[in-house]
């Protein structure tokens, strides 16, 4: 495990007890806009009595005599259909836990994380995780471990994450505050329950306690020679070998036996590159084949799941009986397409960096971003709101009625007069910053008309345009 510090964190209680520090968390905690706990306290009751607030709380650590609340026990849906537990503390621990995070992260991110954890960390997040793992794909390491932890947050053992804490900080009273908030417990349908094991996931302090746990993983990996890629829980380590893998495999296993964790079976693969495909982080990573001029390659983009996510919501929120103007279509849709596609298209920025460093190095990188979803995406969106255009905000109408539309409504009204957000667009100015949506729609437009379109859609256009 990662050794302890010599000069460890000390002195950190006396920190929290300013005004200023409070201020400084309770704005974080007001920016996030989380529900209240268990006291019923919400964010705007806090905020029409900011001051009195604060200063209770100032009183409580200064007198010792703050106890953290029960949290406040709700469930959220997950991908595969179960239920996942959160935690909501009062808004008054959220406030003192983020016044800690803001104390202790500035100390762990200089003096203890890996670099290859990437998750819950400033400045860091799923594109530097991407990047990483396309970077080794580049240098062969094509034998991987992908392995995610079972109910991380739930199944920290208390006595051990304390132990770890102890290796970096030596203020008891501020490691006694934070046995008391792994011990708080929870409400549910009016009773307390004990909390044996975990860190409340809802908690503003759980992520970074999380990464303090699983950084004796990320140091154990690197210190035996393996590449790991950390986001939160979710971990792959990556081999030049297939003998490598089978020794990275048992040092994972054996590492999550002594922190007391277990892997989740349905979500852990061994992938041999050479011919299978992974996924990491709504990402897909197709396997190594030859191209047509017998040179290696593979794609990597969205994963399957990630469109068909995109696809559900965007149907959703584009019901043909919704009636709105052509500005309140664009008003509604865009900040959603905005961050779904911002998302996506990470891929591309991570192209272009790691091709670079690789061109400056005298290499030619084999990975490419696939280029076709985006396409896709946007014509799923023209499609469904030309159903809309249909409808006329009545139940009558439907996709044939929509498809008629195509020639009135095209990709020119989406992008330049209804200004629809354009993920296609928006991945082809990755690579050429300077391209305005107009030059975009004159090289589309040429594309098209460089294309021959096929008898069935000559006819579907007489058709359309005689309508």
């Amino acid at each position: 495990m990662n050794e302890p510090l010599k000069q460890k964190l000390f002195s950190i209680y006396g920190q929290l007890l300013s005004y200023r520090r409070m201020e400084e968390a309770w704005k974080h905690v007001r920016a996030n806009h989380g529900a209240g706990g268990v006291d019923k306290v919400s964010i705007k009751d806090f905020e029409e009595n900011t001051e009195k607030y604060l200063n209770e709380i100032l009183s409580e650590l200064k007198e010792k005599t703050y106890k953290p609340t029960s949290a406040r026990r709700v469930y959220i849906k997950k991908k595969n259909g179960k239920l996942r537990p959160l935690g909501i503390p009062t808004i008054k621990d959220r406030i003192i836990q983020q016044a800690l995070v803001n104390i202790l992260t500035p100390f762990f991110e200089k003096n203890v994380f890996h670099e290859n954890s990437c998750g819950f960390r400033p400045g860091r997040g799923t594109e530097l995780a991407i990047k990483k793992v396309v970077t080794r794909l580049e240098y062969d390491y094509w034998y991987i471990y992908d392995f995610d932890i079972k109910g991380c947050f739930d199944n920290i053992p208390h006595k051990k994450l304390m132990k770890v804490l102890s290796k970096y900080i030596s203020d008891g009273t501020v490691l006694d505050m934070i046995w008391k908030w792994l011990k708080a417990g929870y409400m549910e349908d009016g009773k307390r329950y004990e909390s044996q094991s975990g860190v409340q996931q809802g908690g503003v302090w759980s992520p970074l306690a999380m990464n303090i746990y699983l950084n004796e993983l990320d140091w154990e990996v690197s210190k035996a020679g393996f590449e790991i890629v950390r986001y939160a829980d979710d971990s792959i380590v990556m081999c030049k070998t297939a003998e490598e893998l089978e020794r990275a495999v048992t040092l994972v296993n054996g590492v999550l036996v002594r922190l007391g964790l277990e892997l989740s079976e349905e979500k852990t693969h061994k992938v041999d590159f050479h011919k299978d495909d992974f996924e990491y982080l709504n990402y897909i990573f197709y396997h190594v084949h030859k191209d047509k001029d017998g040179k290696e390659v593979y794609h990597f983009g969205p994963s399957p799941c990630a469109q068909k996510k995109f696809r559900q919501d965007l149907k959703s929120e584009t019901k043909k009986t919704y009636s709105k103007s052509f500005e309140e279509w664009a008003d509604r849709l865009n900040p959603i397409m905005r961050g779904k596609y911002n998302y996506m298209i990470a891929t591309a920025k991570v192209w272009k960096d790691v091709n670079e460093a690789l061109l400056a190095r005298n290499r030619k990188m084999r990975g490419k971003p696939v280029k076709s979803v985006y396409g896709r995406l946007d014509a799923y969106v023209r499609a469904r709101l030309r159903v809309n255009f249909s409808n006329m905000g009545k139940k009558h109408g439907g996709q044939t009625a929509g498809k008629m539309l195509t020639v009135k409504y095209g990709n020119r009204f989406f992008n330049c007069v209804m200004k629809l957000v354009c993920g296609d667009y928006l991945f082809r100015k990755v690579f050429h910053e300077e391209l305005t949506i107009e030059e975009y729609m004159r090289n589309r437009e040429i594309e098209k008309h460089k294309r021959k379109p096929s008898a069935k859609q000559d006819r579907f256009l007489s058709y359309a345009y005689a309508k």
